[in-house]
This record gives C-alpha cells, sequence and structure tokens, in this order.
C-alpha cells in the first residue's frame, strides 16, 4: 500500500446549511480540510468535523460512499448530501470498515544505533543495546532498549515522541492552508505530515545534545549530559557534533626484539614519531611473528 492511497474520510456539518452534510476525503487532517472550505466558500460560520476516520484506500472509500448515498445527493458535480448525522455516520463506518489501516505495518522503520555510534560512540549510555526511529502518518517515535546488567536477558524499551521536542505540528498545517502554493515546511520539528521519514530520520541523527538531555530523550550518558549542560548554561562553545581526541600516549605489546616490530609498524605505515610520545614498552616472550 503506497501513502498516496491512505487518507481521511470526514464528514463536515455548517450551522448554515442545518441538514445538509459534506463528505468526502483528505490527506490531511480533516480540521485543516474543514478550514480550507471555508475560506474557499466564504460562509459566515466555519465548517466544524462531526466525524473522521482514517482508512487505506481514501478515494475507494469515497467513491464506495458517494455510490451509496446518491440519492441523497443535493448536487452531482458537489459532496454535499441531504441526510441526517446519524445516517451519515453509520454509512461511513460500514464503508470504511472495508478499507482498515494497519498502523504497524504501514510504520517505517529505521536502525538508529550505528548512525549514534559513529556520531557519539563515547557520549552514550552503555546499556544502550538498540535504537530505532519509527513513523506513522502522524507520530515520529524513538524506542530504545536498555540493558542495565549484561549478564541477564532482561532489558527495558522505552517510546519517545520526538513532537515533545517542539511540537510544531498545529502551526505547520495552518501555514500550509495559508501558503500551499509556495509551502515549505520550516519548523524542522520531525513533522510527519511534510518531511519523509528518511528526512526525519536524518534530522534525528543531526540532533544537537542539549536538546536531548532537555527533552527527556534519555540516551546519553550521565558524564555526557552533566558535560553538555555545562557548556550550554555557560554560554560557552557549543557542543560539537562530533567528538575528537588527540593521542598523548602510546602502549606497544608487541613480540620480538624491539627492532624488528619497529620496523614491522613502519612497514605497515605507523610511523616512528607516533612511537616517541610516552610511549610504553611491553616485551613478550615466545613466538617472534608479528600478529
Amino acid at each position: 500500500m503506497s501513502e498516496s492511497t491512505r487518507g481521511v474520510i470526514y464528514i463536515l456539518a455548517n450551522s448554515l446549511m442545518p441538514g445538509v452534510l459534506k463528505i468526502g476525503r483528505t490527506g490531511r487532517g480533516p480540521v485543516e480540510r474543514a478550514r480550507e472550505i471555508s475560506r474557499a466558500t466564504g460562509v459566515p460560520e466555519e465548517y466544524e468535523v462531526i466525524y473522521d476516520q482514517v482508512v487505506s484506500d481514501a478515494k475507494g472509500a469515497e467513491k464506495r460512499i458517494h455510490s451509496l448515498l446518491q440519492s441523497h445527493r443535493v448536487n452531482p458535480k458537489r459532496e454535499f448530501f441531504r441526510i441526517s448525522i446519524r445516517e451519515a455516520i453509520r454509512h461511513v463506518q460500514e464503508s470504511c470498515a472495508r478499507y482498515p489501516v494497519n498502523e504497524a505495518r504501514e510504520a517505517v522503520e529505521f536502525d538508529a544505533l550505528p548512525g549514534l555510534e559513529e556520531r557519539m560512540r563515547r557520549w552514550i549510555r552503555r546499556d544502550l543495546v538498540a535504537v530505532k526511529f519509527v513513523q506513522y502518518s502522524d507520530l515520529c517515535l524513538i524506542r530504545w532498549v536498555l540493558q542495565p546488567d549484561f549478564r541477564k536477558i532482561a532489558a527495558h524499551e522505552n517510546i519517545y515522541d520526538l513532537g515533545c521536542i517542539g511540537d510544531e505540528r498545529e502551526r505547520c498545517m495552518e501555514d500550509y492552508d495559508r501558503h500551499r502554493d509556495e509551502y515549505r515546511c520550516e519548523s524542522g520539528f520531525f513533522c510527519p505530515v511534510h518531511y519523509s521519514p528518511k528526512e526525519n530520520f536524518d534530522s534525528f541523527l543531526e540532533l544537537d545534545p542539549y536538546s536531548m538531555i532537555m527533552t527527556g530523550l534519555d540516551i546519553l550518558s550521565d558524564e555526557a549530559s552533566d558535560y553538555v549542560a555545562h557548556l550550554w548554561e555557560r554560554r560557552q562553545i557549543k557542543p560539537p557534533k562530533r567528538l575528537g581526541w588527540t593521542v598523548v600516549g602510546a602502549s606497544y605489546s608487541m613480540m620480538g626484539p624491539e627492532e624488528e616490530w619497529r620496523e614491522a609498524l613502519a612497514k605497515h605505515g605507523i610511523a616512528n614519531s607516533d612511537m616517541d610520545a610516552e610511549s610504553e614498552i611491553v616485551q613478550l616472550s615466545g613466538k617472534r611473528d608479528i600478529l
């Protein structure tokens, strides 16, 4: 099932048209659709959402409903029907039951742990064993698993709504309705309506660590959280997106005489100069082969 077939079947009513309901479909939320129709028709009173239901095939469900309600249609070219609210809801429910939505099957999921380890391996919790990014039609979630004791198979899963980091979805939809032709979502807050799962997943991998610790996304270690908070609250530099380090000492555990393994390491691109910084030489006895 493609994302383009999924949608919402809605029933709208207007107090200035008693007994007449608008029944149709939309790929967005029914409230946004009601606002759009109210502006387009220029009626003094806005339309009110009476009922809505998400279906797997909005076009198919709408076609079936309109066919069943053909005798109630006010105008063959319009989606207005002279019918009671109770009867309209019954027909919509019965028709939509043929097009159920399986959220679990339709969800898009990415494994986020490899990307987090590449970016901030030494910052993440030591007991973190799995991180999944999951996007539904109206939600972007993070599911992470903690295993405090690796000697036991018991683990604990946490589910986090990324909307907590900055829930701009309602404002985002209002902006979309006002500027439909040139609209581009600029909220950057994991909008499942206007951003693809891959775009939201990439945004999560680049999420600043201060937002993580301040909104309860508990995937950083206590030491990293304290460090990030310290930098931010003292208004120092922003925490780096990727950690760097400088080697200030070295320890070599090699087989055989020192001159032989130094030559062997140099042959493999390990310069002698790297061995001069506070090196600790550990001589091993036994076979002289360099492993």
